[in-house]
């Protein structure tokens, strides 16, 4: 009967400390759209064009501050594109890369004439195209 009562009692004080120890306080925020964008620091607006000439994003960055505010991301990188002078050039197609022909020629479904694949030189590593 002693350890019947001993084990009772061991499990309601082992119940009491649990339960007085571990006391949640909840706090309701104004809105949950605020808990995500804290969470994730994204900027709410971005311009996927704004200040292309501005350096910053290309400093060196050390590490030193240790906090993730000063990680690089390939997501915020700046993107640079490029337009080639016969894409500018109105109603044409450029050539499709296998055809042989180059990029820029212009009118190449119509071009006759030899088409002239790249080849390197001839060398016994190479083993020179014939």
């Amino acid at each position: 009967m002693a350890s019947l009562l001993d084990k009772l009692l061991l499990s309601l004080l082992i119940t009491y400390i649990v339960l007085s120890s571990s006391k949640v306080d909840a706090q309701v925020e104004e809105t949950s759209l605020k808990l995500v964008t804290d969470a994730l620091e994204w900027p709410l607006s971005m311009s996927l064009y704004s200040d292309l000439n501005d350096d910053e994003g290309d400093e060196d960055i050390d590490g030193e501050e240790g906090n993730g505010n000063s990680r690089r991301s390939l997501f915020w990188k700046r993107m640079t594109y490029y337009i080639s002078y016969g894409a500018l050039s109105a109603n044409r197609i450029p050539c499709p890369p296998r055809s042989g022909r180059s990029y820029y020629t212009h009118n190449c479904f119509k071009a006759h004439g030899p088409v002239h694949p790249y080849s390197r030189g001839c060398s016994r590593i190479t083993r020179c195209r014939r």
